[in-house]
């Protein structure tokens, strides 16, 4: 068998960091204790609803610039939220979400409560208090006819009726981080998100080997990054500690029992039930793939997979001549399959990953899954003039990896689908 060279790559960019190194920082790491292996375990049927949403890179941008839509007018120093639906937390793939911390989009009814208008002591003539801990901020609630707000109390004041992701707005305002008594959100509460972190009366729960059971802090302080301002996020805090970023604000009434429950770690890897048709159709609604043009189809297996593992026999030597080596083999514990493959790289978050071809182009796509069975593109790598196949590696001991080849371990016909520290999924080539 003549050498193979390799393939005419065309990287596409449908999410950012794929042309890029992996940097995938604990991609290496060995399972979590408490995680079971797996060797892609009994077949999970999917049943894709909706189009395919864009990657948060590629988003355009919103409609409007940031206004001071919210800004902060004279009104009352209690504000009563009415009874109604929140949806909790953010959409996989969002920019700066923490899966393990952000539900990915909870349907959550709470009971009306009121909320006070001003971080504590609810006074715009007075600075906020910080410096203390969460049983000394729950006190100083009681003593002023109130109690903490929980966390999901804070998410509605926050985003308003019309559910925005930051106080007042879809767009992060950065004039409110310099003056957060001037912005409000759609209810009218003033300063959430905009310059300090708030203590709410709910805890995180834990996550075995990953998140200590902590208390639930939320907003950002005025130097955080912008995504960081979101109604959305949470963060994990120790509840002793006082720092002078951390203030708090009371609520009043009887408190909503709802709560976050935390993800737990998942089978790492599972075999999709999904056929060529919709995977299409999923294809068909992402611009950057909407021409791959042809029939879509799968890869065979296991024959396609022997055929991956055999093109390593043929190697070049340092002359430059062909030499046959002993056929290659999948290292130890790793499974070589071309089905789709549902992945779980951290709780929280599931990552189909699918290979296949339409005429001469084969392809690999990773798309992170969404509730209701809505998808969203995470990246993509399309090997332009190469059929395939492409065989999919993976490791039931590594979460945060998995490895593709038309050529097992050839250079520039293999690589991997990474999970990077930021939460993004990428598409690298050796």
């Amino acid at each position: 068998m003549p050498p193979r060279t390799p393939a005419f790559v065309l990287l596409l960019m449908v999410a950012a960091g794929v042309a890029g190194g992996a940097g995938c920082g604990r991609a290496e790491q060995q399972q979590q204790a408490g995680e079971k292996r797996t060797d892609g375990g009994a077949a999970v049927t999917l049943a894709p609803r909706g189009k395919v949403l864009e990657a948060a890179e590629n988003e355009s941008p919103a409609a409007s610039a940031p206004t001071r839509a919210g800004a902060a007018a004279a009104g009352p120093a209690r504000i009563e939220i009415p009874a109604g639906k929140l949806v909790a937390g953010s959409t996989p793939g969002d920019k700066g979400r923490d899966p393990s911390l952000e539900p990915a989009l909870l349907d959550v009814e709470l009971g009306g409560f009121a909320v006070d208008r001003y971080l504590y002591p609810n006074d715009p003539a007075q600075a906020p208090l910080t410096g203390v801990t969460r049983a000394r901020a729950s006190e100083l609630c009681q003593q002023a006819g109130g109690r903490l707000c929980t966390e999901l109390e804070w998410e509605r004041a926050c985003k308003g009726p019309e559910g925005t992701p930051y106080a007042g707005g879809a767009a992060w305002d950065p004039a409110c981080a310099k003056a957060p008594a001037s912005c409000a959100s759609g209810f009218g509460v003033v300063g959430m998100g905009a310059a300090l972190r708030e203590w709410t009366a709910s805890d995180v729960a834990p996550i075995e080997n990953l998140q200590p059971k902590a208390a639930a802090v939320r907003g950002a302080t005025a130097s955080a990054s912008g995504v960081d301002h979101r109604c959305a996020r949470r963060a994990a805090v120790d509840p002793t500690v006082s720092g002078d970023d951390i203030g708090f604000r009371c609520c009043h009434g009887a408190p909503n029992a709802a709560s976050i429950a935390s993800p737990q770690w998942q089978q790492t890897f599972r075999r999709a039930e999904i056929g060529p048709q919709q995977v299409a159709e999923l294809l068909a609604s992402v611009p950057q793939l909407r021409d791959l043009g042809g029939e879509i189809s799968f890869f065979k297996e296991p024959d396609d997979v022997k055929v991956v593992l055999g093109r390593g026999r043929t190697r070049l030597t340092p002359s430059g001549t062909p030499a046959v080596q002993p056929e290659a083999s999948a290292p130890p514990n790793t499974t070589l399959t071309t089905s789709p493959l549902l992945w779980n790289p951290v709780p929280g978050e599931e990552v189909l990953v699918v290979t296949g071809k339409s005429d001469d182009d084969a392809f690999i796509v990773a798309f992170l899954r969404l509730p209701g069975d809505r998808y969203r593109i995470a990246s993509s790598l399309l090997l332009k003039g190469e059929p395939g196949p492409i065989a999919l590696g993976f490791n039931g001991y590594v979460r945060r990896r998995l490895s593709w080849a038309t050529c097992w371990d050839c250079r520039g016909e293999s690589g991997n689908v990474s999970y990077r520290d930021d939460n993004r999924v990428v598409i690298t080539q050796k």
